[in-house]
């Protein structure tokens, strides 16, 4: 076999290879996409119950940058879901997303519990912030970016920006005392979109994989 022939070998193993990747790959993804998200799409969380006596509970500050370089911004490309529910019937609840700097603002001096581990396992943990004064009433608040309140089961979707943002569990009139069972979800369509192309594209580099092996190793024919 000449040397030509040994390199078309090889590089057509490779691609051959690079092809399975991709076909395995969009399969899992495909599998991923149907067998572990809700009937909305999304990647959801156990219930985790939320209870302490402050005045609201939430998330460390989450710094996001969706920016590719100075001209792509990949906002709006993931939408978080958050389903709170009142364990606490006589009680109406509040969820809400905001700028770090603005919520911050608005608990100043104001008792609340700061998650620590974002909702991972069934039951958070805390680091408890003291205050000596009573908040506004969040519906009363124009600075969230994304908010749901009332009785039984809210959710809230957002589609997620760049920036640094806090979510927020309370009850709607601002009062003490925050009993609240939160899932949470998150969406990605690229997911569906990247499912369904590594396939395609993997059965075109298989195809040239296959001719390439093909080439490398059928016999010349003598006249």
């Amino acid at each position: 076999m000449s040397a030509r022939r040994v390199l078309l070998l090889v590089f057509g193993v490779l691609i051959l290879l690079i092809a399975a990747g991709l076909i395995v790959a969009g399969g899992a993804l495909l599998w991923a996409n149907s067998a572990l998200t809700d009937s909305e799409g999304f990647y959801t969380t156990n219930t985790v119950r939320l209870e302490e006596a402050s005045y609201a509970i939430v998330t460390e500050p989450t710094h996001i940058d969706l920016r590719v370089g100075l001209i792509w911004d990949w906002s709006d490309l993931v939408t978080l879901k958050v389903e709170g529910s009142s364990d606490d019937l006589a009680k109406r609840i509040f969820v809400g997303v905001a700028k770090e700097s603005d919520l911050k603002a608005y608990l100043s001096d104001v008792e609340y519990d700061e998650i620590t581990n974002w909702l991972t396992v069934r039951r958070a943990d805390y680091i408890h912030h003291w205050g000596n004064l009573e908040p506004a009433a969040p519906t009363s608040e124009t600075f969230w970016i994304e908010s749901v309140r009332g009785a039984g089961t809210q959710t809230l979707e957002w589609e997620v920006e760049t920036g640094s943002y806090s979510l927020v569990v309370m009850n709607d009139d601002g009062s003490a005392g925050v009993d609240v069972s939160v899932v949470l979800g998150v969406k990605v369509p690229m997911v569906s979109g990247l499912g369904v192309g590594l396939p395609v594209a993997g059965t075109v580099v298989l195809i040239i994989g296959i001719m390439m092996v093909y080439l490398a190793v059928r016999r010349t024919r003598i006249l």
